[in-house]
């Protein structure tokens, strides 16, 4: 929804707030950027993308004594249920989510985020305590991150808000986690699967169950005042299922497809089918390859703030769907990430050991705040655009961590619970149809080194430039200190040079792969 910055320290100005707001701008509306408010002790602000009472929304949002302030990145999906909560103790003054935390953290101190159903990245400085307060939801969908210098501490959405400034390491505020004054301690532990779970017993009433959360999942994150909403809509198993729901709720759903020109794609035919089937309008989004070779190489790893080209690749062809949905009018859409990670929905989980199988899905679980829920968020509000995502619900993650195994992979069949849900009211062609990458389904060839469009062209742009090239690989060598990059790949030489020239070097633990897809088969389940 926005991008919020901000210092704590002695006598912070307006400039150096502005160095930190300047590299986020894309994060909110022209209209509403640099909402600021600037004390002796502190500095708050933020770009806004106005979607709760926007009349009413400006930030930083003070309490009545001008003693606490708070600016907050994200969408509440109970301020209205705590609005009535809170409204003995507090006159409001907006329909705001803001001023709910606000009003929120006034009444129960701290303990405010157990309160919260939603995803944010809070920032409250309380003068009368000198404490600054940094708060992320438990899943890690909205991005916080901080670090110190010159004795100030700054914080901001996104690294490269910090890279050029600080000269210490950037800290990622970890998911489910609270900071106050440099003290970071969790408020939820989302645990492992529970095999032992009562739910177990109970098949069909964890089915109903199931999809009852899940069909209050999308709901929730439906405006229902809004005259159109926008699913991005692969053709797959998991933004099918959203896309059916979110028709199910509203009356004027938009489903937007990537594919490449002229072309018929894998995901093409599989999302035609549903939007009929559904009878809602359907946007094919055909950027060319050219296009998005080229943005892939001028602002990949500055957008993605990731040297993985996995999710450098997907990030781009995720921007060119946001960028359409954007200039449509929409401030934001559905997406399906994260459901992979809930159901096991990737090859390299069926083929490990079953014994394994829980173990591969619960650690992709634990970095989807580093790969594909990051993705999605700097590919979309790069285009002024909220991504949310349904199937990282608390409840909805909570539920599935209850699940017995079956529910997730049997035999060859993985996400087994969530294609049982709608057999019957969805074609069988879209419930039982194969995970395909990103870029593959759309139709620009498979997403794997030495073969995608992505590779092609960091290959052309080297072979114009081989000085560029011997460079690069100068630099790789030089700062591949734990031999992370792969330096016979060029696709990785290029992004980890160009990750270490934007200063992402800086944030902690930033060069440790992720570990994603096959690598995760190899390194955890043998």
């Amino acid at each position: 929804m926005c991008g919020i910055a901000g210092i704590l320290g002695n006598t912070p100005n307006e400039s150096e707030l502005r160095q930190l707001l300047d590299p986020i701008a894309h994060r909110g509306e022209e209209k509403y950027r640099y909402e600021m408010l600037i004390t002796h002790e502190t500095a708050l602000g933020m770009h806004r993308l106005g979607i709760v009472d926007e009349a009413s929304g400006k930030q930083p949002f003070q309490s009545q004594d001008k003693k606490v302030a708070t600016i907050f990145n994200g969408e509440i999906y109970n301020h209205h249920e705590l609005r009535q909560k809170l409204s003995p103790d507090f006159i409001f003054h907006s329909a705001c989510d803001s001023e709910v935390i606000l009003n929120a953290y006034l009444k129960w101190g701290k303990s405010f985020v157990g309160y919260l159903d939603g995803k944010f990245a809070i920032a409250i400085y309380d003068s009368r305590k000198k404490e600054l307060l940094l708060v992320r939801d438990p899943m890690g969908v909205k991005p916080l991150y901080y670090s110190y210098h010159e004795g100030k501490v700054f914080f901001s959405s996104e690294v490269k808000s910090l890279a050029k400034k600080v000269n210490n390491k950037i800290i990622e505020l970890s998911p489910g986690s609270i900071w106050i004054n440099s003290k970071e301690e969790k408020y939820i532990n989302l645990g492992n699967f529970n095999s032992e779970s009562e739910i177990n017993r109970k098949e069909p009433s964890y089915l109903h169950i199931l999809k009852s959360t899940l069909k209050s999942a999308v709901e929730k994150r439906i405006n229902k005042d809004d005259s159109k909403i926008a699913c991005l809509l692969s053709g797959g198993v998991d933004s099918s299922i959203v896309t059916y729901l979110a028709s199910r709720i509203h009356p004027n759903v938009i489903a937007y497809t990537l594919s490449e020109p002229n072309k018929n794609s894998a995901d093409l035919q599989a999302a035609t089918k549903l939007c009929e089937f559904l009878n809602i309008k359907h946007v094919i989004v055909s950027p060319s390859v050219e296009e998005m070779g080229e943005f892939y190489l001028k602002q990949g790893v500055y957008m993605t703030e990731s040297f993985e080209p996995v999710l450098v690749r997907n990030a781009v062809a995720y921007h060119y769907v946001c960028r359409q949905v954007a200039a449509d009018g929409f401030k934001y859409c559905l997406n399906g990430e994260g459901a992979d990670e809930l159901f096991g929905g990737y090859d390299f989980v069926k083929e490990a050991p079953k014994g394994k199988q829980d173990e591969l899905i619960r650690y992709s679980l634990s970095i989807i705040h580093n790969s594909y829920l990051k993705m999605a968020d700097r590919a979309s509000m790069y285009t002024t655009l909220e991504a949310r995502v349904p199937y990282m619900d608390k409840e909805l993650v909570e539920l599935a961590l209850k699940l017995p195994p079956e529910a997730r992979i049997q035999g060859d069949t993985n996400k087994v619970a969530l294609r049982a849900l709608f057999q019957g009211e969805l074609p069988l062609e879209i419930t039982h149809r194969k995970k395909v990458g990103m870029n593959e389904g759309a139709g620009f060839g498979i997403n794997r080194p030495d073969q995608s469009i992505y590779f092609q062209a960091v290959k052309s742009y080297y072979e114009k430039m081989p000085h560029q090239y011997e460079e690069d690989l100068a630099l790789c060598s030089r700062e591949n200190d734990q031999n992370h990059i792969d330096l016979n790949q060029i696709e990785e030489v290029y992004n980890f040079a160009r990750f270490i020239e934007y200063g992402f070097k800086k944030l902690r633990n930033s060069t440790e792969r992720l570990q994603l897809n096959t690598s995760l088969k190899q390194d955890l389940a043998t």
